[in-house]
């Protein structure tokens, strides 16, 4: 069943309270039987049927207003007229996305958790916005945090929304931090694992290794007086005493899976101002400039940013329709 934590796309004051919005059926399937049991019509909700999820981290300003929005900078070889160019060939551009990936058997269908893992092993999660998404909700249409004014341990943020990109089966989760939140460059993790766990691992290791050692010095002594008895007892008859075997150092539990490229995103807060521009021009990868450096926006970002609800969330006017491929 999908999971509760948000319905996507829609103020959860205006969606039926007993059944959960079903994913827009294709045009060219057949239609539905009356019959037909109604489990059948949960199991297309977009959260089971999603390939892959995004992250997009956000603060508002005094006024209420989306004003930063974090994406990452990412080095890609593209083919030029997938990006718009007139050019033939691929080229190797500097593109602006979301922090996003494909799903994996580990999430258990959960896109939230998705999206958590992704942005953890892409960015080091950075500034560990990642603690954020433990207490997002993206199920009610709330006009303020229910985090207490000077505790942010809790922040769940407010107006958070689920956005389904049907043309690449992705769920796009916009979230909100504090606005402090924005001014913290620290990377929490490395290698897709958390750093104080890494740490906790590697005293673990050391106190694993140094247990294996004193073992291997007690039984090395041992030993080492067993020869000496039966050197002593050697002119009479004597039996063979059996060698006691070093205690085998503890196995460290190993992963069961195989991470990917980690660490190769270059997080960056961009105004919304800025965003609301490159969306308006139309283009299919419009130039946005990062730190004096011409990047473009990617494509599946792009269309993303430029749905009615991503629209009127990001306060921009209506743009011209642009497809992915």
């Amino acid at each position: 069943a999908p999971s509760p934590r948000f319905l996507l796309g829609l103020p959860f004051s205006l969606l039926p309270r007993c059944h959960p919005p079903a994913m827009a059926a294709d045009d060219t399937a057949p239609a539905k039987g009356a019959g037909q049991p109604a489990e059948e019509e949960v199991s297309l909700h977009p959260e089971t049927a999603y390939s892959a999820s995004s992250v997009i981290f956000f603060t508002r300003g005094k006024d209420d207003e989306v004003a930063k929005v974090l994406m990452a900078v990412e080095e890609r070889k593209v083919q030029a007229s997938y990006i718009g160019l007139s050019q033939k060939g691929k080229i190797l551009q500097r593109m602006l996305l979301f922090p996003m990936g494909r799903r994996e058997k580990k999430d258990k269908g959960d896109t939230v958790e998705t999206a958590k893992r992704e942005y953890v092993e892409e960015t080091g999660d950075y500034g560990n916005l990642s603690k954020y998404l433990d207490f997002a909700d993206f199920t009610r249409d709330s006009s303020s945090s229910t985090a207490d004014a000077g505790d942010l341990r809790f922040w769940s943020g407010k107006n958070n929304m689920a956005v389904y990109f049907k043309a690449a089966g992705m769920i796009n989760l916009f979230c909100e931090v504090p606005a402090l939140a924005a001014e913290k460059e620290h990377r929490a993790a490395a290698g897709g694992v958390n750093l104080k766990e890494l740490a906790k691992a590697e005293k673990a290791k050391a106190k694993a290794e140094a247990e294996a050692a004193a073992a291997a010095a007690e039984a090395a002594a041992a030993a080492a007086e067993a020869a000496a008895k039966e050197e002593a007892q050697a002119k009479g008859p004597s039996k063979k005493k059996r060698k006691k075997e070093p205690p085998q150092p503890k196995q460290q539990p190993k992963q069961n899976y195989v991470v990917g490229k980690t660490d190769h995103l270059e997080p960056t807060w961009i105004d919304a101002a800025t965003l609301r521009e490159a969306v308006a021009t139309g283009e299919r990868s419009p130039v946005i400039v990062v730190s004096g450096e011409q990047c473009r926006l990617f494509p599946t970002a792009s269309s993303v940013l430029r749905m009615g609800e991503v629209r009127n969330w990001l306060g921009g006017t209506s743009a011209a329709k642009v497809d992915v491929a």
